[in-house]
């Protein structure tokens, strides 16, 4: 893990998949009762994953945009009209999310009103940003000025949790240099950093910045925040059927053993609707 959300997006695709070739879609994804079923279903996949994830990754993943979420409550969309660009680091230190969330919880255990506080604050300022987001009124400059400061703000807190990395913070030095603030995604731990993009910024300007990151031992790549998250696609760029693509795709890269008649893609289907009513029951997260 990253601290991407890639382990959201997989779970997402495929219980999207599943869903689909098994019939239990009634809009290909597209309506209110199929996205929330696809999302109950990524939920429980992260739960594998990551054994108590806060549901937040497979929601923005699952409905696309910028969401605000509170967990055991519906995903809101903030209607937001503000692309970020944003410069990602992978520093490519491997961590897990898992034991990084369990040390979190055994030092609130040993320092409750500390902690608790400092939780306090992070939800505080991911209200802030929820109104940053929606706001129509304030000039692009000084909503970037005051993202940049709740997102240093953010990574500051989050350090003091324990979950920052000596990687991270050197990705926070290099890019505080050109005035750009940056901090943890995902658990931290190592993985991947975010540093906010000015709008007005060039892109060669950007490049130097990587290159520096680079040089650091870390991989970098820019990205626009935001979009629409889980669709079905009947085509692969508009062009090739997707049935098509995957043949080519297993083809090219050599078919998987997957014994009896080593029809991955198939069984792995067939054995999801094979599944009895009632263990689906079970199984579907509430």
């Amino acid at each position: 893990g990253a601290g991407l959300g890639s382990s959201a997006a997989f779970n997402v695709a495929l219980s999207a998949t599943l869903l689909q070739l098994t019939g239990q879609l009634q809009e290909e994804g597209v309506s209110a009762s199929d996205k929330k079923l696809i999302n109950q279903w990524a939920f429980h996949g992260e739960q594998v994953a990551h054994g108590t994830p806060s549901g937040i990754d497979n929601s923005v993943a699952t409905y696309g945009g910028f969401l605000k979420y509170v967990k055991g409550e519906p995903s809101v969309s903030l209607e937001s009209t503000h692309a970020l660009r944003v410069l990602i680091t992978n520093t490519n230190v491997p961590k897990s999310t898992k034991a990084l969330v369990a040390g979190v919880r055994a030092l609130r255990d040993r320092y409750p009103a500390v902690v608790d506080g400092i939780l306090d604050s992070i939800h505080s300022i991911s209200t802030t940003a929820a109104s940053l987001f929606q706001s129509t009124s304030e000039a692009e400059e000084t909503l970037e000025q005051q993202m940049q400061d709740i997102i240093r703000i953010n990574h500051g807190l989050l350090s003091t949790l324990g979950v920052s990395h000596a990687s991270l913070e050197r990705v926070r030095e290099v890019t505080a240099v050109r005035n750009l603030a940056s901090k943890i995604t995902g658990a931290g731990g190592g993985g991947c950093a975010l540093t906010l993009i000015p709008n007005g910024m060039a892109s060669g300007d950007v490049d130097v910045v990587a290159r520096e990151l680079e040089a650091e031992g870390f991989h970098c790549y820019q990205t626009v925040v935001g979009g629409g998250g889980v669709a079905i696609a009947r085509s692969v760029d508009g062009k090739v059927a997707v049935e098509q693509w995957l043949a080519d795709t297993i083809e090219r890269h050599g078919r998987p053993s997957a014994g009896g008649d080593g029809d991955v893609y198939g069984s792995a289907v067939a054995g999801f609707a094979t599944l009895p009513a009632a263990a689906i029951a079970v199984l579907k997260p509430e």
